[in-house]
């Protein structure tokens, strides 16, 4: 499976990642309106390819996996995730 065909994240898009949760959404840190106060994220890397297929973000244990019929890239769902509310934000 190459990259294209699976959603797995590029090093970029996980860094752009990590830039979204600082600024908007750490642990006890966060006054954005939707923050999902994540204290861990718990990436999985295939050292085949450098790719991440499979992430998971703490406390909630919400997880992203690449592959596996999904059919929006993993980076989306991701982002599209951190920004939508959630019952425990500050809405």
């Amino acid at each position: 499976m190459t990259r294209k065909e699976s959603d797995a994240l590029t090093l970029d898009q996980y860094e752009e990642i990590m830039q979204e949760i600082w600024d908007n959404h750490r642990w006890c840190r966060s006054d954005f309106e939707h923050s999902k106060y994540i204290k861990y994220v718990r990436p999985n890397w295939d050292m085949r390819d450098g790719a991440c297929f499979s992430i998971q973000f703490d406390p909630g244990k919400k997880v992203f996996s690449a592959g596996y019929g999904e059919t929006e890239p993993m980076y989306d769902r991701i982002m599209n995730w951190l920004n939508e509310p959630w019952e425990g934000s500050k809405q």
